[in-house]
């Protein structure tokens, strides 16, 4: 998995977990010590966040790191079910053609 994609993913959750305590970006930036541009860029995957910044954010939203992982771990594999949803159309899709056709006219 790349690192972007997790960056993505932390970010939702951080994004969500904010929002789940009616909290606005700026309120959140005060409580950790950054800005509310930094709280965005980390929000939208931007900016990869270090482990004890994300520790401190999930303190302050009241989180687990399993609730992190449980969350990653579940949109993977969403992502992973569409992926292949996509794969299997493109070879599924031949139109007209069924595989007789197909080996009769090789």
């Amino acid at each position: 998995m790349k690192s972007n994609i997790i960056s993505g993913q932390v970010g939702a959750f951080l994004r969500k977990s904010r929002k789940e305590k009616n909290m606005t970006g700026k309120q959140l930036a005060k409580l950790i010590g950054i800005s509310q541009q930094q709280i965005s860029r980390y929000e939208m995957g931007i900016t990869s966040i270090t482990l004890e910044q994300l520790d401190h954010f999930l303190i302050v939203l009241d989180k687990r790191w399993v609730d992190v992982i449980n969350y990653i771990e579940k949109n993977t594999e969403s992502e992973k079910r569409t992926e292949n949803k996509g794969s299997m159309n493109k070879y599924t899709s031949w139109g007209d053609y069924s595989t007789k056709n197909i080996i009769n006219n090789c």
